[in-house]
Order: structure tokens, then sequence, then C-alpha cells
């Protein structure tokens, strides 16, 4: 089935393909979080150890990152469907892999494999659904697509949790192969072909050389940073470093070869993708910095187990699910800035209270205080993704999915690593008393409102519009 004009100005086509495609993203999104709850168990059951053992988490990030600029410029040269089924068959060969592994080493090969299918199923669901829909009323349709990553660190561990406890950390992927093969089945005789739509790019191998090894580079430093909570460790500053001089050489790159550069520097004169990428980076922080605070609080302030705490965080799920529909429709007809200044308000709001909380703090407040941020995490999410393709002719739209793409993950990692340093930087030369372990999180709670306020300055430069905008 080709994809015609009629299609793509058809709505309900439009949502049926963004469904399609979220459904085919709904294992790769969850692996994640489920892994992360299982790390523990597979370091006793391999006998392995705590360095070993964190590459089951940053392999997997490194091939995801690693094949983003790949599948931008894959996207372009080939039927987006036959790349979506190809990568979803990779996923499900890596998780085959992972769920029988019965060594750390083998585990690792079939997470590398994992990420090399996930960064492709990923990357490629923005392109094809404004491809479909145009750059015009891409809030609504942003709602449907971006959902999985929003709720994946809300159910993830819950579901995880699950397995492990009932089960053993083998069936965290098993669990992704009926569902990978009923995805499978599903895109190849419903999805549109997509059509390439840039069959002379050719591949590039020093952008790929260039921003892949930034990526990697700065991944690993980050990733470093929240193990050793220095920055000034030689492990953590020079992989930052090398990112940062190859990033800076990808830029000389483009500038001078922007016909060849994968990811042009034309991006960057439209306003929203600016201020998009900005918040992208940003989110580690605004967004999911407090995903990564908020189940470790529920656990080690609140005692919670592993499978209450995610049944906690349902609550923030339900401010999401209530939220998304009307933030969609919002940004289609007056733009982001608005809709995102207003859900930064409410974030900050649902957030400064864990600065305050203790042990002793009502179950209700919690709940209440998690539902709000719920709402303003699909404020900052659904307008800023949405945003970024506001005004970016077609021919540069895997482009830009492929810039952003790469800043958000930079972003997610750093944010992660900057909150565990901050609580680990706040213990050092303390006796761990509950005491000290509260305050530690607060301090973590108001830096991440600190950040969220900063937010505010690149959303002022988001789009603003009356009217509304029809697909």
């Amino acid at each position: 089935m080709q994809l015609t004009n009629s299609t793509s100005n058809n709505r309900s086509s439009i949502i049926k393909i963004s469904i399609i495609l979220v459904l085919g993203a709904l294992a790769p999104m969850l692996d994640t979080t489920m892994t992360n709850v299982a790390i523990n168990t597979i370091m006793k059951d391999l006998n392995s150890s705590v360095n070993l053992v964190q590459w089951i988490t940053t392999s997997y990030i490194l091939a995801l990152g690693i094949v983003v600029p790949i599948a931008g410029w894959a996207v372009d040269r080939f039927s987006g469907k036959n790349i979506y089924l190809s990568a979803l068959a990779i996923f499900l060969g890596g998780s085959i892999v992972s769920g029988l592994s019965n060594s750390i080493n083998v585990l690792i090969i079939g997470r590398i494999i994992q990420g090399i299918g996930a960064g492709v199923i990923i990357s490629i669901i923005s392109t094809l659904v404004v491809r479909a829909a145009g750059s015009k009323g891409l809030g609504s349709i942003m709602a449907i697509i971006g959902l999985p990553a929003v709720l994946a660190p809300i159910l993830g561990p819950t579901f995880g949790g699950f397995i492990i406890k009932n089960l053993n950390w083998h069936w965290i992927f098993y669990v992704n192969i009926p569902i990978a093969i009923a995805s499978l089945l599903l895109i190849y005789f419903t999805m549109p072909t997509f059509a390439p739509k840039n069959t002379k790019h050719s591949f590039d191998w020093p952008s790929i050389m260039l921003l892949g090894g930034a990526f990697t580079s700065l991944i690993l430093g980050i990733t470093k940073l929240s193990t050793s909570g220095k920055f000034t460790n030689f492990n953590v500053i020079g992989p930052i470093l090398l990112g940062l001089v190859l990033l800076l050489s990808y830029v000389i790159y483009a500038a001078i070869f922007p016909k060849k550069a994968l990811v042009s520097l034309k991006l960057f004169k439209f306003k929203s993708f600016t201020a998009s990428s900005i918040l992208l980076l940003l989110s580690g922080l605004t967004v999911n910095g407090a995903m990564f605070l908020l189940p470790l609080y529920l656990q080690n302030i609140r005692g919670l187990s592993v499978i209450m705490s995610g049944t906690y965080l349902i609550s923030q799920g339900l401010g999401l699910l209530i939220a998304r529909s009307q933030i969609g429709k919002l940004t289609d007809q007056i733009g982001a800035r608005w809709v995102v200044l207003i859900s930064i308000i409410i974030a900050v709001i649902g957030t400064l209270p864990f600065a305050f909380f203790n042990a002793k703090t009502s179950d209700w407040a919690i709940l209440i205080t998690l539902f709000i941020r719920g709402i303003a995490q699909g404020g900052m999410t659904i307008p800023i993704m949405s945003d970024a393709y506001t005004g970016v002719p077609i021919e540069l739209v895997s482009e830009a999915t492929t810039a952003s793409r790469m800043l958000q993950n930079i972003g997610g990692a750093f944010g992660t690593a900057l909150l565990a340093t901050c609580i680990q930087n706040q213990l050092n030369g303390e006796i761990i008393t509950p005491a000290h372990l509260n305050s530690a999180y607060q301090g973590a709670f108001i830096f991440t409102v600190i950040m969220t306020l900063i937010a505010v300055i690149p959303a002022w430069f988001l789009s603003h519009h009356a009217g509304k905008s029809k697909i």
C-alpha cells in the first residue's frame, strides 16, 4: 500500500498509522525500564561485578544512539515500512539472544542487538508520521506517538518488578517476543510503504564517525559521572571533552560540506527547532530527572517495594493520560510556547513539594502531587516534540529527527547522571541515616526545580499562533 496525498490528508488514516507505529515501538520503549529493575538480580545470578553489569544498560544506550544518524539517512533512501520491519526483526533477535543468555558477555551482545533495532524504530517514528501528516496539526498526533516514551518509566518498573517476583529475569526479554511478532504482522499487512524521499543522498562516513563518536564519547563520560561523582575524574572529563571536540568537528564539517553532511545546519535557522532542541537537551532534568528520582525516593525514603513504587507512579500516568489530548489540541490551536510555559509552572508545583516531603508525609499528598506532575509532563513533551518540525521543509524532516533524538538521548543520560552525582555528593563524608538520605533527595528535587525554571528561556522562542490547524 503506497502512501498517497489523499491518505496523508485524511486524519483517521494518519491516526491509524500513528497507532500502528506506536504499537511496534511498545516493546523497545518498555524494555529499558524493565531491564533496569532486573539489573541487581542479573548481577547476582550471573556472578557479575557492578562495573560489568552496568554495560547491560550502557551498551544498549550506545548502540541505540549510534544508529540514530544511520536511521535518518536510511529512511530517506529506502522504504520506511521495510526499514521499520527490519529494525523490529533485529530487536526481536536481540530479545531472544538476551533471554537465552547464561553469561554476562552473551547478554551484553544481545543488548547491543536490541539497541540497534530499538534505535532505528524510535528514530523513524516521528519522521514517518510527519511525512504522513505534514508539519501542521502535529500536537494531537505527537500526543499519540509520544505516549510510550512517557509511560515507559511508569509502567516498566511495575511490569518488570512483577516479572522478577513471579518468574525470573529471562522473562524480561521473553515478553518482547510475542509483542514483536504481533507488531511485525500488523505492520506488514497494514502499514503504507512510505516511499523514500531523497534517494540521491549518499551515505556519508565522516558524518557517521563524527556524530556517532561524539554521542558515544559523551554518553560514556556521562555514565562514568554517575558512578564516580566527580567531573574532574579523567574517566569522566576525557570522554566528555572528546565528545565535544567531535561535535565541534562535525559542525565545521557540515559547514564546509553542507550537501554531504547527514544533519544539515540549516535546521538551526528555524527558531522553533533550535528552541525545541535546547529543551530536549534540558529534558534530562526537567522531565527524565524526576522520573529517575521518584522511584528511588519512593523505595529508599518511603520504604516501598519496586512493584508498589511503580503503582504509585501510575498516578502520574493518569495525569498525563487525562491531559494529553487537550495538550495536543491546544498546541495545534495556539502553538507550543504558552502550553510549555504553563506546563513549566505546573511542573514546579508538582515537583517542589518533594523537596519538603518526608517518610511521614500523607500518601494522598504524594499521589496528588504526582498527578499534577503527570499533567505537566505531557505539556513539556508533546508540544516540544511537535514544534521541532514547525516550518521545517519535508526534505529536512529525517535530519530534524536525527538531531532531536540525539540531543534528547544525551540530555536524558546527562540529567540522570547529574542528579545521581548531586545525591552522592551530599552523602559523601556523612553517615547515611534516613534523615541524611532524605535531605539528599530533597536537594536533588530543588536542583530539578531550578533547571525546570531555566527552561522558561528557550520555551519563550517556541511557536505561537492563533487559529486551529487542521490535518
